[in-house]
């Protein structure tokens, strides 16, 4: 379900006051997230430091990650002020890829579930909760790695197009250099996004808006969110989970 009918502050109240009665409701006492220096985050970055100043933190997670990507998850961090720590989690993913000896194709879902660990590892400690950072298009299309960046206790984005995220980062004061910046999710040095999926932020958008697209978006579109269909859903058991089988 999108949030499609409210205006961009609406949107944001509504997403902040989901997310201060759940903390409420779980008993913990604030939020952990990573600042990979893309917009998702940033956004996420820019909530927690003006609805919950107190009570976030904010992890740069480097794991072989570019240039680019670290100056612009420390300029985000350093724009918002936010209680952060900086943790380098790149030998133990080198002594880890070393010991497995598996395909290097399977190395940036292992960067992705490591800085998952690392967040928990955080959370467990401080008593917060986990909060990931993806949006509709990357949660429809199966653009995120299983039980790595969907790892998480909430998914305050989950419910809103890149577009969205895009007027939000602009509400809440995002640098322009972060909100015009190609979308890539910084696994491997030139990634990006829209290259990986084969359309556009902008053609998804209108596919999952109803509007009129490419001739080929509704195929690709349709084979992503058909293919991807297993990562939006719990590990399965023979029965429904709370039914014993007798």
């Amino acid at each position: 379900m999108l949030l499609t009918k409210m205006n961009t502050s609406e949107k944001i109240e509504f997403i902040v006051n989901w997310m201060k009665k759940y903390l409420e409701e779980s008993n913990t006492k604030g939020i952990v997230f990573g600042v990979s220096g893309g917009i998702d985050s940033a956004v996420i970055s820019a909530i927690a430091k003006k609805y919950f100043p107190d009570n976030h933190l904010a992890l740069s997670m480097d794991i072989e990650n570019s240039v680019n990507d670290i100056r612009d998850s420390r300029l985000v961090i350093s724009h918002f002020d936010l209680k952060h720590k900086i943790v380098n989690l790149y030998e133990t993913y080198r002594v880890l890829t070393k010991e497995l000896k598996t395909d290097p194709k399977t190395f940036g879902n292992i960067k992705s579930r490591l800085r998952m660990i690392t967040l928990y590892s955080f959370a467990q400690e401080h008593n917060y909760l986990v909060i990931g950072t993806s949006n509709y298009n990357e949660i429809m299309t199966g653009y995120f790695t299983k039980y790595g960046d969907s790892g998480s206790d909430i998914i305050p984005l989950a419910n809103l197009l890149k577009s969205d995220i895009v007027e939000m980062a602009k509400e809440l004061n995002v640098p322009e250099k972060i909100i015009s910046k190609k979308p890539t999710a910084g696994l491997f040095e030139n990634q990006s996004d829209e290259d990986e999926l084969g359309i556009t932020y902008n053609e998804m958008d209108k596919y999952f808006k109803g509007e009129d697209c490419y001739h080929e978006t509704n195929s690709i579109m349709n084979n992503l969110i058909k293919k991807s269909e297993h990562k939006r859903k719990l590990s399965q058991s023979p029965l429904d989970l709370g039914k014993v089988l007798k």
